[in-house]
């Protein structure tokens, strides 16, 4: 589970920004949108999701950009060469903060035990790294690792309260400067961490708003009957009237590619994609819907249904799995290829699923606001101050009444994280 996350010094933001999921005092919608987190020494409330708001450019995306940064620097680091630099880039508009670190900060609940980890870092190295842990509710420092600028041999300065005796401090001297100690030191089996890199490994999934969710995972989930019932029940619940699905496996070929692709693309592409297919047959879908007079059995084609169906379908497979494996999901713009009433039933089915699975995400549909479907403490903001730096700010520091018109207030300009449109002259008049 997600608690907070805060970003210092990354992209269009500047001074350190921190979205929590920690649930306020509010009473409304207790139930459905917030859990326990089951800290064992606390009582603590989560959120099942929470919403971004802004105009373009405010920085949004920059939000869940420092999340995956983070994410790929624990899971990937451990393969870089010396040498390699960090795809990083800090706010760039000081002169402070070109030659400054870029600081990402986490904390996360898993097995009823909180960890705070944080990394500091520039395009070369990892300047400081940390992780505590609280199994008793007390804070525990696992390791510190810090860049010492003194020194003339080895040059972090390194302790640790971690199994492995000796070895521990061998992972640290064998860890490169481009490279995190979490992540090298569970390469080499350092089981005590393995906690936290199979949070980032397994609980989260970052999908950023250039990514087209394709169908191919949910087909592979309709393979087992058990998983297709669960998927046409999902699509169901939005009213899409369909009766069944049904699987097709055909042999591939070069037709089944888009005719408007050049020839020769064409054939090497479906060279390629027989190669991968090693002989075995696609799988394909067949959404069937019934005859409105003779209630007769008719498929139709993924390409004959609806940009709607089709992207909610793409949805299906990775929203089932996020729901019943607790996953955190972190996605820019939920609402592209979704009509509202779409990004409506999803956020409204997580809530209603009982899961601790959470959302986060960003969206310009505002109708969201107006549906008594979020609390107050599940809606942020992002824009630009005047210095064009992003800064982040919920709802609730504006202390809205239960019953305000939320998306009134937003559209008017109330809470700010709106677009500032100069007044333009297009005819030239």
């Amino acid at each position: 589970m997600l608690v907070e996350f805060s970003i210092t010094n990354f992209r269009s933001i500047n001074q350190r920004q921190t979205l929590t999921l920690a649930a306020s005092v509010y009473d409304e919608l207790q139930d459905l949108n917030t859990f326990n987190a089951g800290l064992q020494n606390a009582s603590l409330r989560l959120l099942r999701s929470s919403v971004l708001y802004g105009p373009n450019a405010s920085g949004k995306s920059t939000l869940i950009q420092a999340l995956a940064f983070l994410e790929k620097l624990v899971l990937q680091s451990h393969r870089n060469q010396a040498g390699d630099l960090l795809d990083l880039t800090p706010f760039k508009l000081t002169a402070a903060s070109r030659k400054t670190d870029s600081e990402f900060e986490i904390t996360i609940i898993e097995a009823g035990v909180r960890y705070d980890y944080g990394v500091h870092c520039n395009n070369q190295r990892i300047s400081e790294e940390w992780l505590l842990a609280y199994p008793r509710g007390m804070p525990q420092k696992w390791f510190h690792r810090i860049w010492d600028v003194d020194s003339e041999k080895y040059r972090y300065k390194f302790s640790a309260n971690l199994h492995g005796g000796r070895k521990r401090h061998d992972w640290a001297q064998d860890t490169l400067e481009n490279t995190l100690y979490l992540s090298k030191a569970v390469q080499n089996n350092q089981e005590q961490l393995r906690v936290v890199f199979n949070w980032f490994k397994e609980r989260l999934r970052v999908v950023s708003a250039q990514h087209t969710m394709d169908s191919g995972y949910t087909v592979q989930r309709c393979a087992d009957l058990k998983d297709r019932k669960k998927i046409l029940e999902f699509l169901n619940a939005a009213d899409l009237g369909i009766a069944d699905i049904n699987l097709k496996e055909t042999k591939f070929s070069v037709d089944q590619l888009p005719k408007g692709m050049p020839k020769k693309v064409r054939e090497e592409l479906a060279q390629q994609i027989l190669k991968e297919l090693n002989g075995k047959n696609v799988t394909s879908i067949r959404f069937v819907h019934q005859d409105i007079v003779t209630l007769e059995s008719i498929e139709f084609s993924e390409e004959e249904e609806s940009d709607g169906t089709r992207s909610l379908f793409a949805f299906a497979g990775p929203w089932i799995d996020v729901t019943e494996n607790e996953r955190v999901l972190v996605v820019d713009e939920l609402d592209t290829s979704l009509h509202p009433m779409l990004v409506h039933f999803l956020v409204k089915h997580l809530h209603h699923t009982g899961s601790k699975a959470q959302l986060i995400f960003t969206t310009h549909d505002t109708t969201l606001l107006s549906q008594k479907i979020l609390r107050r403490d599940q809606v942020w903001f992002m824009e630009k101050n005047a210095e064009r730096a992003s800064t982040l700010y919920p709802l609730s520091d504006f202390s809205p009444r239960e019953n305000e018109a939320i998306e009134r207030g937003y559209l008017n300009g109330r809470y700010g994280g709106i677009p500032f449109l100069k007044d333009l002259d297009f005819y030239g008049i």
